[in-house]
């Protein structure tokens, strides 16, 4: 393996993969992943990715719940999630957590309660949130705004708004991170947004088993193609694939600093 061609993949989701885990984790490493974080949906996932911690060290996770769940979200499950990140050294955020009214699995005061309590609690550990915004611009934004100057920092993952959705997140300190969409013949936005971001504030992800990027499109994703985005964005971008790499991997340590594995 080339070690200056090292990828992280922020964020995906290890228990939904199809096949044996071991086979793909090692078929990502080929592909020059060298680590990814795992993140939580439900209580299901959680306990899930809690166990492919423990087993892998290239594995990293967050637990939360997704918007899509967030009916089923209580404070059990909350309390649960506050001892678990502070105890837990593998554990590096919370989430992910947001809005989804494109599909509208639950109701919108729910995912209301559900993500406000999960940013509350990435405030009070001090981790960042992994955040979903999915047809839900103006409500991410005026959720948002509650928490300047309070600490909040994170991550909008599969980011696909527009320029000035991104400039107000971006005026936020948040991170931006881009997966495969970032190569479909239609994605001219999100391409848009990828040139004018700041490179320190870029994170890469598959949302694996979700979102293969071209040419793999409708196949299933798994975390090593992340590869695959960093060497269309490095190209998007003018930059070299070995510098694009260095670039996203200090981004990621810096927003996760609970990562600690050296490579």
């Amino acid at each position: 393996m080339d070690n200056s061609r090292i990828w992280i993949d922020s964020h995906c989701h290890l228990e939904m993969l199809k096949g044996d885990l071991n086979d793909n984790l090692e078929k990502s490493f080929q592909q020059e992943m060298k680590l990814c974080i795992s993140i939580g949906t439900d209580q299901e996932s959680n306990l899930k990715i809690k166990q492919f911690c423990k087993k892998f060290e290239q594995v990293y996770g967050t637990f939360g719940f997704h918007p899509h769940n967030a009916s089923e979200f209580n404070q059990e499950h909350l309390d649960w999630i506050r001892t678990e990140v502070i105890n837990d050294k593998k554990i590096v955020g919370i989430g992910e957590c947001g809005f989804d009214f494109y599909y509208n699995h639950s109701s919108k005061s729910d995912q209301i309660e559900a993500f406000e309590s999960q940013l509350d609690l990435a405030v009070e550990t001090n981790l960042p949130s992994i955040i979903h915004s999915r047809d839900a611009e103006s409500d991410t934004r005026e959720v948002l705004d509650k928490y300047t100057n309070r600490g909040l920092k994170g991550v909008v993952h599969c980011f696909t708004s527009d320029l000035d959705q991104a400039k107000f997140l971006l005026e936020r300190g948040f991170y931006l991170s881009f997966n495969g969409i970032c190569t479909f013949p239609q994605a001219d936005t999100i391409r848009q947004v990828l040139k004018y971001m700041p490179k320190d504030r870029i994170l890469l992800e598959t949302d694996s088993p979700f979102l293969s990027p071209v040419p793999l499109r409708g196949k299933p994703n798994f975390p090593g193609n992340v590869s695959i985005v960093g060497e269309y964005v490095a190209d998007l971008l003018g930059l070299s694939v070995e510098k694009l790499a260095e670039i996203v991997s200090q981004n990621t340590k810096r927003l996760f600093p609970k990562i600690q594995y050296e490579y």
